[in-house]
């Protein structure tokens, strides 16, 4: 008996090992850290070590690698330079947005570390060791909603909705963007993610898109929530936060807006009539060239050309906004219908109608209600 516990006692000792994976318990894994762990071994031990990220929501979403390493006796702490992973993905996607560009899709996943004892000595059913934890992937601030503002009064029925990513791979990106009513006692939140959308388009291309005219028709005094989800090839990337935007109805001026939303004049294109309230804003994307300019021109009812002081815009490329301060650059009457000609050195033409009301008219009627 004493000569067996002798000869059992060494095997014990050689296969109890520690995973110990504090050290990036509680932040996203990225390549840079997804070895930063430590292994704690009672003695030298060739193993092979498995480490496993897979999605609780989504089991088809998942990353694996396996190496071989070499145990000291104590703490191990890995050394990548000695590690060759043989990595496996879901898809080359995902393989990609790791790989690539170091970040993992949104939602909750289990990370779990396996160590295989292995080599010359180790038993048939060799011992293994497992740690495994849990963390919540949410890229909640790197996509922000723009306009309309978050629990903005609005008077377009058709209003432009915007939004900005800081992802460095942002064209690589495409977007949904979900619109639902808040019932009563619903938070925005409640709201997006209970409540059937009354609109809901996948696979938007651009940062902004103007509400449909085919859509469910917004109506007045009823609060809507909105997000935007950003996907990476067909896999959730990270979500916006919900805002919330109610349209009210002006007893003098319907459809006229103190603070309009920015217009992206690529995707209105002449197809409604917009208001404009002393200004306008607009919005255009520079994709082609680095410097690009505008010409402007305004045009009466009877195609009569108005005069326009400051009639170029120049944009850089990326998304270029503007306010044109209509009361003070040209003389418009209030309440009546124009067109703005938007021509761009690129090549690019652009026509957007509106209707001016003057703001002192309106400030005016409201202080005498």
């Amino acid at each position: 008996m004493v000569f067996a516990l002798a000869f059992l006692t060494p095997m014990w000792a050689q296969q109890s090992m520690i995973v110990n994976l504090g050290a990036i318990d509680g932040i996203d894994i990225t390549p840079d850290n997804i070895f930063n762990y430590q292994i704690q071994a009672s003695a030298t031990q060739n193993v092979q070590v498995t480490g496993t990220i897979r999605y609780r929501n989504n089991a088809g979403l998942y990353l694996s690698y396996t190496y071989g390493y070499t145990l000291r006796q104590g703490i191990n702490t890995i050394d990548v330079a000695a590690v060759h992973p043989n990595w496996q993905f879901s898809s080359s996607a995902l393989r990609e947005l790791f790989l690539s560009y170091k970040k993992l899709p949104a939602g909750t996943y289990e990370y779990c570390v396996h160590v295989q004892l292995m080599g010359k000595g180790a038993a048939e059913n060799a011992a293994s060791f497992d740690e495994c934890l849990y963390h919540k992937s949410d890229d909640l601030f790197l996509i922000n909603l723009i306009d309309p503002d978050n629990n903005a009064k609005i008077h377009e029925f058709n209003p432009a909705l915007s939004w900005v990513v800081n992802y460095p791979f942002a064209s690589e990106l495409t977007y949904r963007l979900r619109v639902a009513e808040i019932k009563q006692n619903q938070n925005p939140q409640n709201a997006i993610t209970r409540n059937n959308p009354i609109y809901d388009e996948n696979n938007i291309m651009g940062n902004s898109l103007v509400y449909p005219v085919y859509a469910k028709p917004l109506v007045v005094n009823q609060p809507y929530a909105w997000t935007v989800d950003a996907y990476f090839r067909g896999i959730l990337l990270g979500s916006a936060e919900t805002w919330k935007f109610t349209i009210v109805e002006d007893t003098l001026f319907t459809g006229a807006s103190m603070d309009l939303s920015y217009i992206d004049i690529a995707r209105v294109k002449g197809k409604q009539m917009l208001s404009a309230v002393g200004n306008i804003k607009i919005k255009y994307l520079c994709e082609n060239t680095m410097t690009d300019t505008l010409q402007l021109q305004i045009f009466d009812s009877k195609q009569q050309e108005i005069r326009l002081k400051g009639d170029k815009l120049i944009a850089h490329y990326g998304d270029n906004r503007y306010r044109l301060n209509l009361r003070d650059s040209c003389i418009l009457k209030d309440a009546k219908s124009y067109n703005l000609i938007i021509h761009s050195k690129s090549g690019g033409s652009y026509d957007l109608p509106f209707t001016y009301y003057n703001p002192d008219f309106i400030i005016d009627n409201k202080k005498h209600q």
